[in-house]
């Protein structure tokens, strides 16, 4: 009985994501369900996404389509605790500050 509730008490810590990103000729999924006792974060970055139709007569019945997506990235990273304070605010920046 000591074990299996010991078993039950530590699978208590799952950490559950899903992430779906559709675009055009594009799609990504990521899940997680894992038992860490570290929190981790899930990220996904599309810095650049450019969708481009060119008609090619004048009721664009025939057309070219581009599509660009660059430096897609996704992430599975533990958190990590602040290396020390964040660092304060110039004084020369807070007396200026440009519009």
């Amino acid at each position: 009985k000591g074990f299996f509730n010991n078993i039950i008490k530590k699978t208590k810590t799952r950490q559950k994501d899903i992430v779906e990103v559709g675009l055009p000729g594009l799609c990504i999924k990521v899940s997680r369900n894992i038992n860490l006792n570290v929190p981790h974060e899930l990220t996904v970055i599309i810095p650049r996404a450019e969708m481009r139709k060119k008609c090619l007569n004048d009721d664009c019945s025939k057309y070219e389509y581009e599509v660009i997506y660059s430096s897609i990235t996704i992430v599975h990273a533990p958190r990590h605790p602040l290396a020390g304070p964040s660092s304060p605010i110039p004084s020369e920046i807070l007396k200026n500050p440009q519009k």
